[in-house]
């Protein structure tokens, strides 16, 4: 999945973002630049790798560059650096050693996760618009290509297979959905087929007439027998043939492979152990915010009971796709309105509200955030899961929507893509404990935007935040402590009021993802922390904007970085305070 990509934003930088930068960090880049100039497949239009070349021998081409550029990175003393240089080789660095760490325990060979894989991004490319010949000329050689790049990661995983490097079997309950819902008996039912309904103005129609026809073969020829290629390879060789064990300790090197995910999703040299005690205080900290809600409500009851309450009752739950959103949509518009509170400057892109693909919802999370580059004809988007509507709590809601749109996911990706003093791959970087810690932050937010004043959807946010507390004890459960899968079930279910649909899509995500779960609350609790030391030393003077401003000025950073990017704020606002 994104190992293939991961590093090719870095070939493209603009000059004047440069002009004051580190020697040794403009060579790197400029190295990457050409090796990802050699590495490209050639015209888009013709080449017979659109999707990138991902044989075994790619990777260690790919792995052996970068461990060049990783020692030329180590050379430079990073004390004679200026800040800005000093968060550019941190977040290099960030990133490189990503790429090799991914190389040395071979996660290439296992390009899948429950609810995505290698796959899961290929129909997108049938909802996009394209206007021109050349965009319909290159959109065919992808579907042209699509055979291939199938070909090349089923080979992959069953090397994977035959290491002991895969997902188990019952982390991945629905997930032929997201194969099978392509394999149809015309090339009409395809959504492949659908930007070919309507032709163009700016093609003529003998044009149009072949680009159809030649869609139509591709489709037929290449895109159909591909996904059934994939859904008889995970019907008859994956699935009977995969791991039973659940963690990543039982991978090759399992328990160095999960240290590495832990310090990498939270930035951090925080131990297993470590994160998983955080876990715990964290969980016994938020039930006792969850019992003062019980006490408002005059409910009787234990916290459990008050769970299986909001799990049962219909009044809870949206009747209809079209309520939820609805709903969802109403309370993104009315967080915009608001948003100016506590921010200085907003993105430029809109977002949309949408729903989940269907052949991704089954095994898809509540919601989530789909970007769209800054200079592409489209819209971020807020993706709402129709699937399963009695699994959709309505409290959860303006939480979910604070995460996932705004002030989480839209507005933070959207404003650094704006972010035109930064090199170019900085604007492109996610770095989960930032962006996803943003987004838990964000959801605190909605106090400050007047948002929780029903109390079952402060509980909503409470549970919410208890879901992400949950995951640094169920991801070190699993990965470094053996914990089975029922273990992480109950934990999940009885401390959160998440549907138990959504705990056990949940569960599977942790099992197929291992260290990823970590990143929010780790994230989160940093930029919590960060803003308390900015107030209690500004006093007066602290100014929340300023604050949001300062954290969302950078892109996405590691938690080291912000620490400092705070303390030069703060250093930087006491001068001036001086001074006058």
């Amino acid at each position: 999945m994104k190992k293939c990509l991961l590093l090719i934003w870095i070939c493209i930088y603009t000059s004047s973002a440069f002009s004051q930068t580190n020697a040794v960090i403009k060579t790197v880049l400029e190295d990457i630049k050409t090796f990802n100039k050699q590495e490209s497949t050639g015209d888009e239009d013709t080449s017979p790798y659109p999707f990138g070349k991902n044989r075994e021998e790619d990777f260690l081409r790919r792995y052996q560059f970068y461990k060049k550029e990783w020692d030329k990175l180590n050379s430079i003393n990073e004390k004679d650096l200026s800040f800005d240089d000093q968060i550019n080789i941190a977040l290099l660095k960030y990133t490189v050693n990503d790429e090799l760490i991914s190389y040395e325990y071979k996660e290439y060979l296992n390009p899948i996760l429950a609810d995505a894989g290698f796959h899961t991004g290929l129909p997108g490319m049938g909802s996009r618009t394209y206007s021109t010949k050349k965009e319909f000329d290159r959109y065919i050689n992808s579907l042209k290509g699509i055979r291939l790049f199938v070909d090349e990661n089923l080979d992959l995983m069953r090397k994977g297979l035959a290491l002991g490097i895969s997902q188990p079997s019952v982390s991945l309950k629905g997930y032929e959905a997201t194969y099978n819902s392509q394999i149809v008996d015309s090339y009409e039912k395809s959504g492949f087929w659908q930007p070919f309904k309507v032709k163009p103005t700016a093609i003529s129609d003998t044009d149009w007439a072949q680009l159809q026809a030649e869609g139509k073969k591709q489709i037929e020829q290449s895109v159909i027998p591909s996904f059934q290629k994939i859904s008889d390879f995970f019907e008859k060789e994956y699935h009977p043939k995969t791991r039973t064990t659940l963690g990543a300790s039982h991978f090759p090197n399992g328990k160095k492979y999960y240290a590495e995910k832990v310090k990498h999703y939270t930035t951090t040299n925080m131990t297993p152990d470590e994160v998983y005690n955080i876990g715990l205080k964290e969980v016994e900290r938020i039930k006792k915010e969850m019992q003062q809600v019980l006490d408002d409500v005059k409910f009787k009851g234990s916290i459990k009971d008050f769970i299986n309450y909001l799990r049962n009752d219909p009044k809870f739950y949206p009747t209809s796709g079209e309520q939820l959103l609805k709903e969802a949509s109403f309370i993104a518009k009315k967080i915009d309105g608001k948003l100016p509170l506590l921010f200085g400057k907003l993105p430029r892109q809109p977002y949309g509200v949408v729903q989940v693909p269907d052949y991704l919802a089954p095994t898809y999370t509540a919601g989530r955030y789909s970007g769209a580059n800054i200079k592409s004809k489209s819209s971020g988007n807020y993706w709402v899961n129709l699937y399963n509507l009695p699994s959709r709590t309505l409290y959860t809601l303006e939480a979910l929507t604070l995460h996932e749109a705004v002030p989480g996911h839209h507005l933070q990706i959207a404003l650094t893509q704006e972010l035109e003093n930064l090199p170019e791959f900085r604007r492109n970087l996610y770095v989960n404990a930032y962006g996803e810690g943003w987004g838990l932050y964000g959801e605190f937010l909605g106090y400050e935007l007047g948002l929780y004043k029903d109390p079952y959807s402060l509980f909503g946010r409470l549970t919410y935040e208890m879901w992400r507390a949950c995951r640094l004890v169920i991801d070190v459960g699993i990965h470094d402590k053996d914990w089975t899968r029922d273990q992480a079930v109950s934990f999940l279910a009885d401390n959160t009021a998440l549907s138990l649909h959504e705990v056990n899509t949940e569960i599977n995500r942790y099992i197929s993802w291992p260290g990823q779960a970590l990143a929010y609350k780790i994230g989160e609790i940093t930029i919590k922390t960060q803003r308390k030391k900015a107030e209690m030393l500004l006093k007066d003077k602290f100014d929340v904007r300023a604050f949001h401003d300062l954290v969302l000025s950078q892109g996405t950073v590691t938690m080291s970085i912000l620490e400092k990017m705070v303390d030069k704020y703060i250093d930087e606002e006491l001068n001036k305070k001086t001074k006058e």
